[in-house]
């Protein structure tokens, strides 16, 4: 039977819970450029299927599609892909970018354009295994693109960001034989993954790094959860604070769920935590809560649930990190699993 320990009588938690969300780097800004007019329907729906997929509702994506005034380029039309990456060469405009194209509005996907280097060094790796991408005369270099479900996209870009994933697994591998970029790889690629609903996305939907102090925890030193996490306490939110914060505590929660739930309080000294300590916990979002808004419509960061600012408790446990500083950016940790690299699975057999 797994024992928890309530850290403060319940009459006074509700006057004292003030869990803080760690905050991130921020997130990264992808570019949108469009092939046609950009009207409120297709942007709307866009920015809809795109916050779904980045799960926004919560508050904090890890990225985000930018749609601003130079999006919609009329010089962009009736020009191919590769013409258009050049352009925005020429205009030191270098970067990865988004494309949107006279299909989105029905297919509800789009295009995820390679840099010129990538695409030139992703060329030369295959050569190098001598299986060489379709060239055209004329075209300087090969450019390496994707067609990819606008929910599925930051599913993949973190699944490339993490290395699991390359834009040559992604249409180089049983799509097309070798790589052609002008194949119009129909259908989109999409994993079928529902993102809207907890019993599909649970797996997918990352978790966010919260502090909290000594009345909004519980832990235990119970073996059955101890002997996973490599450690004598593990802690976890009470059920009081979760549900203010719009978290999971894994009091709700029973048997190998609540493992998974707990996260462990690491500390020099053997011992539980105690008043005045400010302790750091990866915590899923609870996707019932009333605090989020529906999938498809993102939700401002959550900031602090209570009165007491980051920057504030911070200052009450030197060795926290202080706001801004690299262990305050808990992005790299944050990685939700995506689709296997290919090349990785052959070079583990």
């Amino acid at each position: 039977m797994i024992q928890l320990f309530l850290l403060i009588p319940k009459s006074t938690i509700q006057f004292l819970i003030m869990v803080v969300f760690s905050p991130s780097c921020g997130p990264v800004v992808l570019q949108v450029f469009s092939t046609i007019a950009l009207t409120a329907n297709l942007t709307s729906m866009f920015h809809h299927d795109f916050n779904i997929g980045s799960f926004a509702q919560f508050g904090d994506p890890i990225e985000v599609a930018r749609i601003d005034h130079t999006s919609e380029r009329t010089d962009f039309r009736n020009i191919s892909h590769l013409a258009i990456r050049q352009r925005l060469d020429a205009e030191n405009f270098t970067k990865e970018f988004i494309l949107i194209d006279e299909h989105t509005a029905q297919s509800h996907a789009i295009w995820w354009v390679s840099t010129t280097q990538d695409s030139e060094l992703t060329t030369d790796h295959l050569i190098n295994l001598s299986h060489p991408p379709v060239t055209y005369p004329g075209e300087a270099f090969v450019l390496w693109q994707s067609h990819i479900r606008i929910q599925d996209f930051a599913y993949v870009y973190d699944s490339i960001e993490a290395g699991e994933t390359t834009i040559d697994d992604l249409v180089a591998g049983h799509r097309t034989q070798p790589y052609d970029p002008h194949d119009p790889q129909e259908p989109p690629l999409n994993y079928g993954h529902d993102y809207t609903r907890k019993e599909s996305a649970a797996g997918l939907a990352y978790p966010h790094y919260i502090t909290a102090t000594f009345p909004e925890v519980i832990y235990t030193a119970d073996p059955a959860i101890t002997r996973y996490k490599w450690t004598k306490w593990c802690v976890g939110l009470t059920p009081a604070a979760a549900h203010l914060s719009g978290m999971l505590s894994p009091a709700l929660l029973s048997g190998d769920a609540a493992v998974n739930e707990w996260w462990p309080y690491e500390q020099q000294e053997d011992r539980p935590p105690r008043p005045g300590d400010v302790i750091e916990l990866r915590v899923d979002y609870d996707w019932d809560s009333s605090r989020w808004p529906p999938p498809g419509v993102a939700a401002p960061f959550p900031g602090p649930t209570g009165n007491l600012s980051l920057a504030s408790r911070t200052g009450r446990h030197s060795s926290y990190p202080q706001v801004g500083s690299p262990q305050q950016c808990a992005r790299s940790r944050l990685r939700r699993p995506g689709p296997a690299s290919t090349s990785v699975a052959i070079a583990r057999q």
